[in-house]
């Protein structure tokens, strides 16, 4: 049985060109002290597109959902695109002739498959734009890593019983819970990737203050935009690990960030990663994934829920790319 150990795992190490220099933390210490005054700020980053909201809203078992989709979609010519191009994809459709209209592409995909790939595609413009990281290699490391948290979460949402978690809610989670450590990255992009770079700091004071910077200004962010106060809990939330009193979907957004590793070395290789730095801003596993494992129900299907995500590694690789240079 897949199992997570109780105690912490060694700390990544980051390259020894990639360390910080005191310059780098006086700067880094300086910007998550004041996450409060960017939070303040309107033009801190872009706003996300308003169909993200529409999109949150949207029930995928309604059986009106596929026209309300369609019309989503068909407000943007980019979406539009994107969605006729893969009905048509021999990849992606099944054979048959081409479709020039988004009501027969959407039905042709499927609402699910549709939902996952017009939301990527919005987080993924937005993520183009918010980051600012100079590196365009730790920008695509950053977006799968987003990915694989958001194919994560959906599964884990799939196979936990509650009917108050809904898989494609549980995927836009995971896919916008780091949205605090993309606005760092807008305000100092420069010391930020050097930040990433170096493995976050992990196990120092400087990375306690990160967590608390990026959890807090990405709560306040989403807040700003409306976002459902579901996933306002998760950016808030997504280090504290697994609560009873609290939503599930914070404890599941948690798990999926800790299974980005355990993705790739499934895979062994097949993901296209731009660099090697280790994924993630956590430190291991902790008791803390243990505990919300058995909170969630979870411990006897993790290794089934880690071989599907893995198993979609093509798919995932293929949405990475998706972010528009």
């Amino acid at each position: 049985m897949f199992t997570i150990p109780l105690e912490p795992a060694a700390q990544p190490s980051a390259p020894a060109d990639a360390r910080l220099t005191a310059e780098d933390e006086a700067a880094l210490t300086a910007l998550f002290a004041d996450w409060d005054k960017l939070a303040a700020q309107k033009d801190i980053v872009p706003p996300m597109s308003p169909l993200t909201s529409q999109l949150l809203s949207l029930d995928l078992n309604d059986p009106q959902a596929t026209l309300v989709l369609t019309k989503i979609i068909e407000t943007d010519p980019a979406l539009t695109a994107r969605i006729l191009g893969l009905a048509n994809s021999a990849a992606l459709a099944r054979a048959g002739k081409p479709v020039c209209e988004v009501l027969a592409a959407v039905m042709r995909l499927g609402a699910d498959p549709t939902f996952e790939v017009v939301f990527t595609q919005l987080a993924a413009l937005w993520l183009r734009d918010a980051s600012q990281l100079p590196d365009q290699a730790q920008l695509h490391e950053l977006w799968l890593e987003y990915l694989i948290s958001a194919f994560c979460a959906r599964e884990l949402a799939a196979a936990v019983d509650d009917a108050e978690i809904k898989p494609s809610v549980a995927y836009a989670a995971g896919l916008l819970h780091d949205v605090g450590t993309l606005a760092l990255c807008f305000a100092e992009p420069r010391p930020m990737s050097r930040f990433l770079g170096s493995a976050y700091g992990i196990g120092t004071p400087l990375y306690d203050r990160f967590v608390d910077a990026h959890t807090n200004l990405g709560a306040a962010l989403l807040q700003r935009w409306r976002t459902p106060e579901q996933l306002v809990a998760v950016a808030s939330r997504h280090h504290a690990g697994f609560a009873p009193e609290e939503s599930a979907l914070t404890g599941i957004v948690f798990l999926a960030d800790h299974l980005h590793q355990k993705i790739l070395d499934h895979e062994c290789g097949r993901f296209q990663r731009a660099v090697t730095t280790p994924p993630g801003c956590f430190g291991g596993a902790t008791h803390e994934t243990t505990a919300a494992l058995l909170g969630l129900g979870l411990t006897d299907r993790l290794d089934e829920i880690v071989a599907r995500v893995a198993s979609e590694s093509q798919r995932i690789d293929a949405l990475a790319a998706a972010v528009p240079g």
